[in-house]
């Protein structure tokens, strides 16, 4: 049941927008093209990186330190990504996406980041579909 409601909450990240927004926030979505974080990532490249380390990690639960280096850098890209833009309706789906990552790695760390951005999401997008099933 988990991989099921993983997998969706990917593709749901990757294919539609959650349409509840941050509350009070006035910026647009993120243009395509912008870079964000250390590693200056696109918001496909977010995106991408967090299908293909998802995946990664459901085959080869031996790579999870390296998965897990990997994933802090896209939640670096992910959160300067919603200090630009609040509003982005992609911002909700990919942070639970990405708490959903962290939530694979058999890492102490891990557990640590998978909770903190989770209540990342429920405070920054309380009334999205994703906080709601963070929540649970």
């Amino acid at each position: 049941m988990h991989r099921i409601l993983r997998a969706l909450a990917v593709a749901t990240c990757l294919l539609w927008p959650s349409t509840v927004l941050a509350a009070g926030a006035t910026a647009p979505g993120a243009p395509a093209e912008r870079p964000f974080g250390r590693l200056k990532l696109t918001i496909v490249e977010v995106r991408r990186g967090l299908d293909g380390l998802t995946a990664r990690a459901v085959a080869h639960p031996g790579e999870a330190p390296t998965v897990y280096a990997r994933a802090v850098l896209l939640e670096d890209a992910l959160r300067d990504w919603a200090r630009h833009f609040p509003s982005d309706p992609w911002i909700p789906g990919c942070a639970f996406a990405l708490a959903q990552l962290y939530g694979q790695l058999d890492l102490p760390d891990a557990e640590t980041r998978k909770n903190d951005a989770l209540d990342w999401l429920i405070a920054a997008y309380p009334r999205s579909d994703y906080a709601q099933m963070g929540r649970i």
